[in-house]
This record gives C-alpha cells, sequence and structure tokens, in this order.
C-alpha cells in the first residue's frame, strides 16, 4: 500500500474524510459502528494497522501531518467513549462481552503501535498486532 493510498484509508476509517457518500466512509472502522449493526469488522482493524505499517515513516519526520495523528486518535478515542459503560454502544447494551473485548484490544493495539512508531521503535510498534494475528494475544 502506498502512503497516499494509505492516508486516504485512515480518513475513511476515521470518518474524518469529507466524502460521506464513499461506501468505505460508512463501513470503515468508525463507520461501522454508528448505526451497529451487531458485528464486528475485524478487517477493518487489519486495515487501519497496514495503513500504519505505510506510514510507519512518516511518524519519524521531526513533523507529523496533522490529518494522520488526527486519525488515528479518532480511531482511538471515539471507540474507547463509545464502547465505555456510559457510552452510545456500551450504554445501549449493544455489543456483547466478547465485541467489547475484541473492540478495546484493537484499539490498545492501533495506540500502542501509535505510541511506538512515535518513538521510533517500528520493531516493538507492529509486536502485538503480529501477536493478535497469530492467536497469541489474549
Amino acid at each position: 500500500m502506498d502512503k497516499s493510498t494509505a492516508k486516504e484509508l485512515l480518513s475513511f476509517h476515521s470518518s474524518r474524510n469529507s466524502d460521506i457518500h464513499n461506501p468505505k466512509w460508512e463501513n470503515g472502522f468508525l463507520g461501522s459502528l454508528r448505526p451497529f449493526s451487531g458485528e464486528l469488522h475485524k478487517e477493518n482493524f487489519v486495515e487501519v494497522m497496514e495503513c500504519l505499517k505505510a506510514l510507519k515513516d512518516e511518524f519519524s519526520a521531526s513533523m507529523i501531518e496533522k490529518d494522520i495523528a488526527a486519525d488515528v486518535i479518532a480511531i482511538i478515542h471515539l471507540t474507547r467513549a463509545w464502547a465505555a459503560p456510559d457510552g452510545m454502544l456500551g450504554g445501549n447494551g449493544l455489543l456483547t462481552e466478547e465485541q467489547t473485548k475484541h473492540l478495546l484490544a484493537w484499539v490498545d493495539i492501533i495506540e500502542s503501535c501509535f505510541m511506538y512508531l512515535l518513538d521510533d521503535d517500528v520493531e516493538e510498534a507492529f509486536s502485538d498486532y503480529e501477536a493478535y494475528l497469530n492467536d497469541e494475544y489474549f
């Protein structure tokens, strides 16, 4: 995946892209949570992580594009807020315990990756992601 594609995909996953008629906006990471259909889409998590891989060099720069950081933070913050016991998903009983576990694991992995990338530790940045893919995370 090239950097331009990764940036665009992140903007759809964060629901920050202005093209709200694009199916990727509605079916992306955050878009698929509102309204919630009852199903989580692991492929959205995987695509967000692959975007971070494609953009890993961007995080080593002395200045990071605001939109990249805002997209990642939106995914982390809004997911946690919505899944919280008083959030729109958690508070309305829309998530099962298992779904909550996976959704929060995904944002923990995204957040950890983001922090390690900011610290120039690319190897460690994706270790939790690899463990998750290998069923070694939980």
